[in-house]
């Protein structure tokens, strides 16, 4: 092969553009979701007035929680993938949960009278909440870990932690159809430990299963 053969032939290979390893993160996102469902359907029953809560602001209000904290800690697993990602953009995107989260409380807060606010946050499943959450999000944890391992992350254990979130954020989407508590004071707790003790185990097995 002549020179300017070589050189024509390398630069066509760099011009190639990489696989979208970002995908394979939302493609097992999807595949997470599902095999989480089978789960939920097969062991819990959904709520008996799903009808009726379809139409109640605070119960829909769970939904945009738990769906925006799937979708925001996906996206930030996403760029975590890429060695070059910086620091400030995954933690803002992090931020759009809790700040939903937030406005909840607060409204919940002018619409009670004080003297319920410490019942209502109690609940009447919160035992359930806390084991059942992440019993269910163990499945898309591996599932999103096995899928970030195919990236370069340069934080292993912050990936998996972040991995923990979305995986929180499938299962507690199913759960709120059998969680009869709808109020952001009963999130504020049950649902944000349920979160941080996935996000832990997800931080311990990407610190070991994400290095490189």
């Amino acid at each position: 092969m002549k020179t300017d053969e070589l050189i024509n032939a390398l630069v066509a290979d760099t011009a190639v553009p990489p696989s979208p390893v970002h995908r394979i993160v939302w493609i097992a996102a999807a595949l997470a979701a599902l095999v989480t469902g089978a789960l939920f359907f097969a062991w819990l029953p959904v709520r008996g007035d799903m009808a009726s809560a379809l139409t109640d602001p605070r119960f829909l209000f769970k939904w945009a929680f738990t769906l925006s904290l799937f979708v925001s800690a996906l996206a930030v697993a996403t760029l975590l993938m890429r060695p070059e990602q910086t620091q400030k953009g995954p933690l803002l995107l992090l931020a759009a949960a809790p700040a939903i989260l937030i406005i909840g409380i607060i409204l919940e807060l002018i619409a009670l009278p004080a003297e319920q606010w410490l019942s209502t946050m109690v609940g009447m499943n919160s035992h359930g909440c806390i084991v059942t959450i992440p019993f269910l999000a163990l499945a898309p944890l591996l599932v999103l870990i096995m899928a970030i391992r195919k990236g370069a992350p340069t934080r292993p254990a912050f990936a998996g932690a972040v991995a923990g979130l979305a995986a929180t954020g499938i299962a507690a989407s199913y759960y709120a159809m059998y969680c009869r508590d709808d109020s952001p004071l009963f999130l504020a707790v049950w649902y944000i430990l349920s979160a941080l003790l996935v996000a832990a185990i997800g931080a311990l097995i990407g610190s070991r299963l994400l290095r490189w």
